[in-house]
């Protein structure tokens, strides 16, 4: 999975801007082929869709993905470069139909264990990288109670984490769906929320 989680930047000749991860919705069941279906762009988002399939060309997992252009000296989110936004597909195939991520605010919740941020957890971009609020949540998940495997996780990144932060985790079960959990995963030193998950268990 860590190719559909990973943080890219734009070619060298973009020079001002990154290209984040915003959200994205992993369904998991097995290993096997990954292809990635064509991309689209929604309004300030371009979502990438991929697919796993086992040999026979049946399909075990799908992603769904939302990236945001995020300056580098301004950080904050700016519009797709004109080749960029050239390269795309008038009516792209997608994944899932409905590709659209809503998670809950958490305002209150169990505390969960601390991941003090090592410079293994840093993607090239000097960032978290993304794979790790996966596993962060993941724990939190099995420290909460949860013991049943993980089949869904969908995440919104909402800040960056950096090398030398603390992240603490709140997560609490999602009313009214059984062996959901919801986790707010946030800087200590500050209180910022930097991701919020849903696992989804069975």
């Amino acid at each position: 999975c860590a190719a559909l989680a990973a943080t890219a930047s734009l070619p060298a000749s973009a020079g001002v801007a990154e290209l984040l991860l915003k959200k994205g919705m992993i369904t998991p069941d097995e290993y096997a082929a990954l292809k990635q279906e064509a991309a689209a762009e929604e309004r300030l988002q371009f979502r990438r869709d991929f697919v796993v399939y086992d040999e026979s060309r049946q399909r075990l997992a799908t992603a769904v993905t939302q990236w945001v252009v995020m300056g580098r000296a301004s950080r904050r989110v700016e519009r797709f470069p004109g080749y960029v936004a050239a390269l795309q597909p008038e009516a792209p195939p997608l994944a899932q139909e409905n590709g659209d991520i809503r998670i809950p605010a958490l305002r209150d919740g169990r505390s969960g264990p601390l991941f003090p941020v090592r410079l293994a957890d840093i993607d090239q971009n000097q960032h978290v990288n993304n794979v790790r609020y996966m596993d962060f949540s993941l724990e939190a998940a099995y420290q909460a109670g949860e013991t049943n495997e993980p089949v869904r996780i969908d995440l919104i990144f909402r800040a960056e984490g950096l090398r030398g932060d603390v992240i603490g985790c709140l997560s609490a079960e999602e009313k009214g769906e059984p062996h959901s959990l919801i986790h707010s995963l946030f800087r200590q030193g500050d209180g910022q929320e930097l991701v919020r998950v849903r696992t989804v268990h069975a």
